[in-house]
């Protein structure tokens, strides 16, 4: 027999046994749930070292996301809509208002434009200023009477105008003439594909081949020899006021 002093019982099972045990119990739940709660806290607790892997994954997710959407478009755009690359060539001569008198006539050189885009892009030249030149001689220049006007009023370019006429130049009866070279000031605009632009080309187009033949009359004609002749050039934004 002991004394339970808690109780002050004098017995081997007393109450104060019970109570004992079950402010032990209570007392093991307690420690067992801070330990729980711990644990808790620590496996929630965002660490340096988590942050970066979280950003990491984020920032591998996004760069995946932009790769699938945007690299495709990326290389497709210039195959759906192919920016206007444009090639000029003198594709055409001819000759009018003959004189047998004076043995001269009016040289006519017509213009064209290519491009690797098609149909889809679309061109369109206004001659203004022009020379002809051969065997690096000056022989005849020639200007638009109206692009001046047309050029203050912003309107040049809505009026295709792809030739250039130089007016009585000497021509020969019977010759095959190789070494022309005409050098033009033209406006463009250009319209088409991922392109929209206006502003103005300095052409150089060398080695143009022309036949000349008369017939019994003594009217004489001209025509380009062979294929259209290609032509360099420079574009401008503004008015080359100092080519010409």
């Amino acid at each position: 027999m002991s004394l339970c002093t808690a109780c002050g019982l004098r017995s081997r099972h007393c109450q104060c046994l019970q109570q004992a045990s079950d402010e032990n119990s209570d007392s093991d739940d307690a420690s067992s749930e801070g330990e729980n709660s711990d644990n808790e806290e620590s496996a929630f607790k965002l660490t340096p070292a988590s942050f970066c892997v979280v950003y990491l994954m984020y920032a591998l997710a996004f760069a995946g996301l932009y790769f699938i959407l945007y690299v495709p478009i990326f290389f497709l755009l210039p195959i759906l809509n192919p920016r206007c690359y444009v090639d000029v060539f003198a594709e055409s001569f001819s000759v009018s208002n003959p004189s047998n008198a004076n043995a001269t006539a009016d040289w006519n050189v017509g213009f064209t434009t290519m491009s690797a885009a098609g149909s889809t892009c679309k061109v369109s030249l206004h001659t203004m200023k022009s020379r002809l030149i051969r065997g690096g001689k000056l022989i005849s220049e020639s200007a638009t009477p109206d692009y001046f006007g047309l050029l203050v009023r912003r309107k040049i370019n809505d009026v295709p105008l792809p030739y250039a006429v130089f007016k009585t130049v000497a021509t020969p009866r019977d010759a095959l003439v190789l070494d022309i070279r005409v050098e033009v000031v033209t406006s463009v605009k250009i319209d088409g594909g991922s392109r929209y632009e206006d502003g103005f080309l300095i052409l150089t187009c060398g080695n143009i081949p022309v036949n000349f033949t008369a017939d019994p009359d003594g009217n004489v004609k001209g025509s380009l020899l062979g294929y259209m002749r290609p032509c360099e050039y420079k574009f401008q934004q503004e008015f080359p006021l100092a080519s010409f």
